[in-house]
């Protein structure tokens, strides 16, 4: 089925993948471009908006609505034969470079995948695909195009595209650490705006339709509840269908994640899936969430030491929520509440924790963290692109200064860590401790943090209850 679809409301988000588009457009080698990403995170709404903007036509074609077009192009042999197919499937014929050719839900039809190169190889046609949980539905191509293919990874609006949504001015941003710019000096009026703005994405994440229902609903969060709740059932509905015969297994996986993190260490502990659980039973369930970018999965390492690679613990790890709207939309309707009024009696650790996931993985940074009986637990422990290990600890409190397995850390010379960071609601600042820097910066300066980080991956390789009323305006700017 070819879909010419009008401008949608997923289009009015601003999203960074749009850029990444513009580079892949812009290469003067440019190769097939695939786009990965959870479900109804915005992939098609976002390609298709690009080939309005930078291409004289494109042709969609749907393998998930239109059989016709599976059975059709998985008989292909040739780039001549696709074309052909096309053709017939689109009913017009095709031009040169002017042209985007759009296959949508590429996992239905994986054959279109191997034969993609013969496409880059006829070089008349810029060709992009797209497709959910390809990361465990793609098991049936013969061969993968290695060399002729770029992968774009797509998550969920980070924490700078919601201001974007929120009409946050960029200068703003920039100042603050969102945006292109560090954690600057900003008046205490500005960092209190955007902490109840940083308050007010952990209830409703970074999903585009749950982001653009709260801008198109006067704001009502019971509104943007009932869409994450939608969410979280088409995502179990997903597992059902697609985990085979795990699915039992894997949804229990899935539903035990907020129950996991509201745990003081947030380790995912097996015995809560069955008593004297070993790994290597579940191993296989854990990848499929994560290879469907419906988890993410922080290791341990016993050693920080660049190269951290070296000493992960697999069956070692913690289970974060692919979005943090997600997440509290499966804790009862108060935690939220008390989450968007930073009440002091409640703590906050692992909705935090999440959110600083998400922005590490939105930049491509390999989740880890550091946990040793004698020294202690340290969050996140990353890898800078100066080869130096930089330990985070996220901290939710007024305490947010005292971090003794941080020190330890910091005090152990023959681990070589030179600085630390610890994020909290606090305006930016740095100490010294044990003799080396400690930069304490705002949740929200994460993604200026990220810039520094060594990217495994870049920007080419993130029941129902009553109705009621909760309203939350945005700040003003």
């Amino acid at each position: 089925m070819v879909v010419l679809v009008p401008r949608d409301w997923i289009a009015l988000l601003k999203r960074m993948a749009y850029d990444a588009l513009l580079r892949w457009k812009a290469a003067a080698k440019r190769k097939v471009l695939l786009v990965d990403g959870a479900r109804q995170i915005g992939k098609t709404f976002l390609i298709e908006e690009f080939a309005r903007n930078e291409y004289a036509s494109y042709i969609k074609i749907d393998f998930l609505n239109d059989a016709r077009a599976v059975e059709l192009l998985g008989k292909a042999q040739d780039a001549r034969q696709v074309v052909e197919m096309v053709s017939l499937i689109s009913g017009k014929p095709l031009g040169d470079r002017k042209t985007l050719l759009f296959f949508d839900e590429v996992q239905k039809a994986q054959n279109i995948v191997t034969i993609s190169k013969y496409l880059l190889e006829d070089g008349r046609f810029d060709v992009v695909m797209s497709g959910s949980m390809l990361g465990v539905e793609l098991t049936e191509v013969k061969s993968f195009p290695v060399g002729y293919m770029t992968i774009l990874h797509m998550y969920p609006l980070t924490f700078e595209e919601f201001c974007w949504a929120q009409n946050v001015p960029q200068m703003v941003l920039d100042s603050a650490g969102v945006g292109n710019g560090g954690p600057g000096a900003i008046s205490d009026e500005v960092h209190g705006k955007l902490i109840d703005l940083f308050r007010l994405y952990l209830v409703i994440g970074g999903m585009p339709e749950a982001v653009q229902t709260y801008l198109d609903s006067s704001h009502d969060l019971s509104a943007v509840r009932e869409v994450l709740n939608d969410l979280v059932r088409l995502y179990r509905k997903d597992i059902a269908k697609y985990a085979n015969g795990r699915s039992l297994q894997v949804k229990a996986i899935y539903d035990e994640i907020p129950q996991q993190l509201a745990k003081e260490n947030k380790r995912f502990q097996l015995n809560s899936l069955r008593k004297q659980a070993r790994y290597e039973r579940f191993a296989n369930d854990f990848a499929w969430l994560v290879g469907a970018k419906t988890a993410l999965k922080a290791v341990n390492v016993t050693e920080p030491k660049f190269m951290l690679a070296r000493t992960e613990e697999s069956s070692r790890f913690k289970l974060y929520a692919h979005d943090c709207g997600m997440l509290m939309s499966r804790n009862p309707i108060e935690v939220a509440a008390d989450v968007l009024a930073g009440a002091k009696s409640v703590n906050f650790g692992a909705v935090y924790e999440n959110f600083v996931a998400q922005e590490l993985a939105a930049a491509g940074v390999k989740l880890r963290y550091y946990h040793n009986n004698r020294r202690g637990e340290v969050d996140f422990v990353v890898e800078t692109n100066e080869a130096q290990v930089l330990p985070i600890e996220v901290k939710s409190g007024k305490d947010y200064k005292i971090h003794s397995a941080l020190n330890n850390l910091l005090s152990a010379d023959e681990f070589g860590i030179s600085e630390a960071v610890v994020l909290s609601e606090f305006a930016a600042r740095e100490k010294e401790k044990c003799g080396k820097v400690v930069s304490y910066l705002p949740l929200y300066s994460i993604s200026s943090l990220t810039k520094r980080l060594n990217a495994d991956v870049g920007a080419f390789e993130r029941p129902s209850e009553a109705r009621t009323s909760l309203r939350v305006d945005p700040p003003t700017w």
